[in-house]
């Protein structure tokens, strides 16, 4: 009988090495077992297990513009290019922010334009801004009236490509969704798209848990009013690892994770617009306790600042590591970092290896498997 081990697994078979020759048979048994689950129980790293590379993740205080929106977006391409990033994580709602429901319906995009054969194509002269704009710092505005008929997607895909970076677009209202269905009103999806560096989409996860939070005097949100629920989970490759897709409020649920795990998950984005008072209490704890749990990379690119008169985010974009150390953090409110200003990044290398490391010294993937409730 021939056990296959992975190469990386050193330490693993230099102990198979000592136990075959000792002939301890349970604990030879026990190592086979792990390295086993190691492999193929808890998806531990792919073929591109040495493979190194640098995430770029945004900051942004996006409005009701949404030329302006993508303009910022385009001036965070041009950040993470210059400091060698592949790929772009944006916040959720990085193309539009309104101030009620009816600005968030209107302003959707059509579900169409997810098409990677789509005809939806913005104005020449706006294509020809947000190239310009990934290059160099536009020295005046553009002006255009045609504010809601720009397709967000579509200057998405332009940044893209004239970037040539993959961009994770954490979240934008696309329609398409069934109406309410107690009240027959319309809805749409909150849609997390990743793009190639070519601008196809490569994968699109519609957010399933729903901010529907009250606290009198602070926060009074109902997403469902206006977003129905999505129920699959996502994964895409890209060139940073398997990348496990969420938005905002999913982080609240670990069960969440756990499946992207099983499903091979390395790196785990939760791209949000948290509210000032929930990010105060909970932002940094949850993201460090969903990296540790699930011994994943989080990326957690986030809105800052005020938007209009009715709405204010948290900022902070966060990228933790496997262990639960944070390795970056943009400020935001309450923040003394200098970090905070809005369109910014924060990079982060991304290893591939030390997942592989931190799972093979606490192997709680297998001890969650082998669990057993009475």
């Amino acid at each position: 009988v021939s056990f296959k081990i992975s190469p990386s697994n050193q330490i693993s078979k230099l102990m198979l090495l000592k136990l075959l020759q000792f002939g301890n048979t349970w604990w030879l048994l026990l190592v086979i077992s792990f390295c086993f689950h190691s492999q193929f129980g808890f998806a531990m790293v792919s073929s591109n297990a040495t493979k190194k590379g640098i995430a770029a993740i945004a900051q942004l205080r996006s409005t009701s513009n949404k030329l302006a929106n993508l303009a910022a977006v385009a001036e965070c391409a041009r950040l993470a290019r210059q400091k060698k990033a592949s790929m772009l994580f944006l916040p959720e709602c990085f193309g539009f922010i309104g101030e009620s429901s009816d600005q968030t319906l209107e302003n959707a995009e059509d579900p169409s334009a997810v098409d990677n054969n789509t005809s939806i194509q913005n104005h020449e002269s706006i294509s020809s801004f947000l190239k310009s704009a990934c290059t160099e710092t536009p020295e005046a505005p553009l002006t255009t009236t045609a504010g809601s008929q720009i397709s967000i997607l579509d200057g998405l895909r332009t940044i893209a490509k004239e970037s040539n970076l993959w961009i994770s677009g954490g979240g934008m209202h696309i329609g398409g969704a069934p109406p309410d269905e107690t009240e027959g009103s319309p809805r749409v999806y909150n849609t997390h798209l990743v793009l190639d560096e070519k601008g196809h989409v490569q994968a699109l996860y519609r957010k399933i848990h729903l901010f529907d939070v009250s606290i009198p005097g602070k926060v009074e949100l109902r997403e469902s009013k206006t977003t129905a629920p999505g129920t699959e989970v996502v994964l895409c490759d890209s060139p940073l690892g398997r990348l496990g897709l969420s938005t905002c409020y999913d982080m609240r649920f670990p069960e969440l994770y756990m499946e992207l795990v099983k499903r091979g998950a390395q790196i785990l984005l939760m791209p949000s617009a948290f509210t000032v008072p929930t990010g105060m209490a909970h932002w940094h704890t949850l993201l460090q306790a969903r990296a540790i749990e699930s011994q994943c990379y989080v990326l957690a690119a986030a809105q800052v600042g005020k938007h209009n008169g009715k709405r204010e985010s948290f900022g902070h974009t966060l990228a933790v590591d496997p262990w639960g150390t944070i390795l970056a953090d943009a400020g935001g409110a309450k923040s003394t970092s200098e970090v905070d200003s809005a369109p910014s990044i924060v990079t982060c290398e991304i290893d591939l290896e030390a997942i592989d490391s931190i799972r093979q010294r606490m192997p709680i993937g297998m001890h969650r498997d082998n669990a057993k409730f009475s």
